[in-house]
């Protein structure tokens, strides 16, 4: 079976790209970097952390609304291959039918 060559998928838009480089790029570093600091263990062999998100309160509430974005941005994508056709979408992803 000979597989057919990549057509290089779909054009993105401007807020497309601006969404997926801001999750990439800025949410989830973000998310990650903040749930470091509230670890009393990773503050303590970096206390830079600490200081660069202003204190535990503040790193706990970047945190939370940073992985609210996160999860928003995963559901929204998950309506839309549940929207355009569930079972050819997970085909596509998956046999690359």
């Amino acid at each position: 079976m000979k597989i057919p060559p990549a057509t290089g998928g779909p054009q993105y838009g401007l807020l497309q790209r601006c969404a997926y480089s801001g999750v990439v790029f800025v949410a989830a570093p973000l998310m990650i970097l903040t749930g470091l600091t509230m670890s009393p263990a990773v503050t303590s062999a970096v206390p830079f952390l600490l200081r660069l998100f202003g204190g535990y309160q503040s790193a706990r509430t970047i945190h939370f609304f940073t992985s609210v974005v996160v999860v928003l941005f995963v559901v929204a994508h998950v309506v839309m291959v549940a929207r355009s056709g569930f079972r050819r979408q997970i085909r596509a992803m998956t046999v690359g039918e």
